[in-house]
């Protein structure tokens, strides 16, 4: 699966617009814009882990694609989220309240593009294979 691997960030677009949606705190939104994030992708079968670094915050979800589960953000908000493919494309919702996140990821050529969207605010995230 092109997924599998592991990323480095390379470019976001509105990626601001997109934290201001999301309610993300000042002093996070630097820490996420001054830093070069990271995401890990494994899988077996249908068991997935992405493992996000920001920083020094660690993110590590595992999960069953289809099967709902409980995660945390990166800004501590409890979710209930769900993976699904939609052929080569991983499509996760993730909820926190009334509050729904959708975060798709592709391989695009060498990059995985993230594209996350949030009450009508899509910022794009680029990563290239390390």
């Amino acid at each position: 699966m092109a997924l599998v691997g592991n990323w480095e960030f390379f470019s976001a677009e509105n990626l601001d617009e997109y934290f201001t949606t999301a309610a993300v705190p000042d002093n996070l939104k630097e820490i996420a814009k001054n830093s070069k994030s990271s995401l890990e992708i494994t899988n077996s079968g249908d068991q997935w882990t992405l493992k996000t670094t920001v920083s020094d915050k660690v993110k590590d979800t595992a999960f069953t694609v289809g099967q709902e589960f409980e995660a945390k953000s990166l800004t501590g908000q409890d979710l209930k989220c769900m993976v699904t493919m939609d052929g080569a494309k991983m499509v996760e919702t993730q909820k926190a309240g009334d509050v729904i996140t959708t975060v798709t990821r592709e391989v695009k050529g060498d990059k995985l593009v993230s594209t996350l969207t949030i009450g009508g605010t899509t910022a794009i995230v680029t990563f290239t294979r390390v």
